[in-house]
């Protein structure tokens, strides 16, 4: 499956950007999703981008490595994406992945490293959902019907599944051999670091909660934590450069609605 295959080259810390270049060539559908997200209006390019040569050239390795892996984890679902309910974790797994970067920029941090874990931080529940999707879309409406607080998603998935997302995904990450910083990523996301740095685990779990709260959650009500709980919570500095809570949200579902028009539509 090229999807996988993809996600295992370009998440490593060694590329060899031929071997990436020949896995997009070897499927031309693949190719062409990549081709439209780079020319989409989220990036903004001055010139259209013809073929893979050509977007590494504009837009660098580090970039065209989050548009494909966006790519790949968006075919990885492919029918799960077609049941409204699961497609909440899909936005919730790119608002994740949205709200890393701009944490990592207002930082001064790698904002393309920090996209890519937040996108990632859900593979073992994305991983579900693609090989589950009518048990998981059943989940999923049985905790929008329960009452606030009540229903534990973790705990149906340890029941139905036999393993709860976070194990998944560090199952996961460890047999596609995946970087091991994303263990901790995909098994740790849920607990609230004990740092002060905003490493990558940090900023994927703030950018997890602040998808939440913006409503871009998987399940259940938008979490009743407010914006200045949260800034609270964190030290000033991760805040300085970011958006306002209304502007943050406008940004964040406009980018969004950006990256499904090219793969979705």
């Amino acid at each position: 499956m090229v999807a996988v295959r993809l996600m295992q080259v370009v998440a490593g810390d060694e590329i060899v950007f031929r071997r990436v270049a020949d896995l997009i060539r070897s499927d031309p559908a693949f190719s062409a999703e990549v081709m439209k997200l780079a020319n989409s209006p989220l990036l903004g390019c001055r010139e259209k981008i013809s073929g893979v040569l050509h977007a590494l050239a504009i837009l660098g390795l580090d970039r065209l490595k989050g548009l494909v892996m966006t790519v790949a984890l968006r075919n990885f679902l492919s029918s799960a994406l077609q049941v409204p309910v699961l497609l909440r974790c899909w936005r919730h797994s790119l608002a994740c992945a949205l709200l890393s970067e701009d944490l990592a920029l207002a930082s001064w941090l790698d904002k393309d490293r920090y996209y890519t874990a937040g996108l990632l931080h859900d593979l073992g529940r994305l991983a579900l959902l693609a090989t589950y999707p009518d048990e998981y879309a059943r989940l999923l409406e049985e905790a929008d019907a329960a009452e606030p607080g009540a229903f534990d998603l973790c705990l149906a998935e340890q029941v139905a599944f036999g393993a709860d997302h976070c194990v998944v995904g560090r199952w996961l990450v460890g047999d596609w051999h995946f970087p091991a910083e994303f263990l901790d990523v995909t098994s740790d996301h849920h607990a609230k670091p004990p740092g002060r740095e905003l490493d990558v685990l940090t900023a994927v779990h703030l950018g997890c909660r602040i998808a939440d709260m913006l409503g871009f959650q998987v399940a259940g009500p938008a979490a009743l934590v407010s914006f200045d709980d949260l800034k609270n919570e964190f030290p000033q500095c991760y805040w300085a450069r970011l958006k306002q809570e209304g502007e943050l949200l406008i940004a964040i579902a406009g980018k969004i609605n950006a990256l499904e028009c090219s793969l979705l539509g």
